[in-house]
């Protein structure tokens, strides 16, 4: 029997409503739940395979360029082209790496970077 279910990242937003419609509007995600009214947390998902959390803050929010998330697909280069026609702000083009991912980096708005990657 599994014992695990799934997991989540929870991102610190200055604006929830905001984040959680530019991953829909760009990315390609559907709000599955907002919290409060206005919303003060929120949940994406992508094709029930990847869920995004994301919640207010406060406090600044200052993400780094070490602290990526990882989302696995099953086509790099057409989730690639999808994003580069949506407008999406690529940060590293898509590449074959070293370590036999083929990857590329995205920034969503409030900086967070996403690689998305399949392995070769």
């Amino acid at each position: 029997m599994k014992l695990f279910s799934h997991s989540s990242i929870i991102l610190p937003v200055k604006d929830v409503k905001k984040n959680a419609e530019y991953y829909r509007d760009q990315l390609g995600f559907t709000i599955s739940f907002l919290w409060q009214d206005p919303p003060t947390y929120a949940v994406v998902n992508r094709e029930d395979a990847v869920g995004i959390h994301f919640a207010e803050s406060n406090q600044p929010v200052e993400p780094t360029d070490e602290a990526k998330l990882y989302i696995f697909v099953h086509d790099t280069d057409a989730v690639y082209k999808e994003f580069q026609n949506a407008g999406v702000k690529i940060i590293e083009p898509i590449n074959n790496t070293d370590y036999q991912m083929r990857e590329f980096v995205i920034e969503d708005i409030n900086g967070y970077r996403l690689v998305l990657g399949k392995g070769i």
